[in-house]
């Protein structure tokens, strides 16, 4: 049995979405529903979260080639932002 729900969306995101819906071949109804079971078949969201990703990866990857600075105290980490924002 199905049943019908309704989806908040603003306009220009339902155009765009139909946009690209349409040029698969289907219509946004039908869209909605892959994306859905895709959601369920990888038991999450179905793509990178990419901004947050990379963000994530390429600080971790700074922190483990040793790419970062410490400090030995507030006051000098302090000064050294003061340094940065003079160059």
């Amino acid at each position: 049995m199905t049943k019908t729900y309704s989806l908040r969306l603003d306009e220009k995101t339902r155009s765009d979405a139909q946009k690209v819906f349409d040029g698969l071949g289907m219509d946004f109804s039908t869209g909605i529903k892959v994306y859905l079971k895709q959601v369920i078949k990888t038991n999450g969201i179905p793509f990178e979260l990419t901004n947050q990703t990379s963000g994530l990866e390429r600080s971790l990857a700074e922190l483990h080639n040793g790419n970062y600075k410490s400090f030995n105290s507030v006051d000098d980490l302090f000064k050294d932002l003061d340094n940065e924002e003079d160059d």
